[in-house]
């Protein structure tokens, strides 16, 4: 073998650090070129591992894509709850859950190739059989569930009011994406939110 033909030595890594790396180059991938054209066997190479390799971290392709979005949910959840100091089951006031809100998009503002994952993976899912469908599913009533929650005490209808804030929520982001980020995410999030929960 010549030397142009000497393959990286691999490095050993511990379990969970070679998943956070497998994820974050899967996040990057997808993100460029969306899940269908997502081949495992790029992934595995551009992670420095065999197809075996890296299918004995997560099993399948569709096991990449549920741990790449469920470890993106909690490190967002646990970044915006330490912010605020927030606790799940106390009552908030209307401005604790502006503030809450507020701080769901101002974490999105900094990481829009995450947002832009999601948006897209968010469009694929919905066609039928597709991995991701039954994770987005269960993730919008989750989120749904939160927000009719949280601002029950202070609107009419927490239930309509929960969909529109979920809607103008992704809305905003597509049209920010769509425009590379040329408004002010967060600014416009706020104004929104302050006319919904009135």
């Amino acid at each position: 073998m010549s030397d142009a033909e000497v393959l990286p030595e691999r490095t050993r890594m511990h379990k969970d650090d070679r998943r956070s790396a497998i994820i974050v180059e899967a996040i990057r991938i997808i993100g460029e070129r969306g899940y269908q054209a997502c081949s495992i066997n790029e992934l595995a190479k551009r992670c420095g591992l065999t197809t075996a390799g890296l299918l004995h971290h997560f099993g399948s392709k569709e096991g990449v894509l549920i741990a790449l979005l469920k470890e993106r949910d909690r490190r967002d959840a646990d970044a915006i709850s330490g912010r605020l100091g927030l606790h799940r089951d106390q009552d908030l006031s209307r401005e604790q859950v502006l503030t809450m809100l507020h701080a769901i998009v101002r974490q999105n503002a900094g990481q829009p190739h995450l947002v832009r994952l999601y948006a897209i993976l968010r469009a694929e899912a919905l066609v039928e059989n597709h991995p991701a469908g039954a994770f987005f599913l269960e993730r919008e009533r989750a989120t749904f569930g939160l927000f009719a929650a949280v601002i029950e005490p202070h609107v009419a209808d927490a239930s309509a009011t929960a969909r529109q804030l979920q809607a103008a929520m992704q809305g905003l982001e597509v049209q920010w994406l769509r425009e590379n980020c040329a408004f002010d995410l967060v600014a416009e999030w706020d104004k929104v939110a302050d006319k919904l929960l009135h």
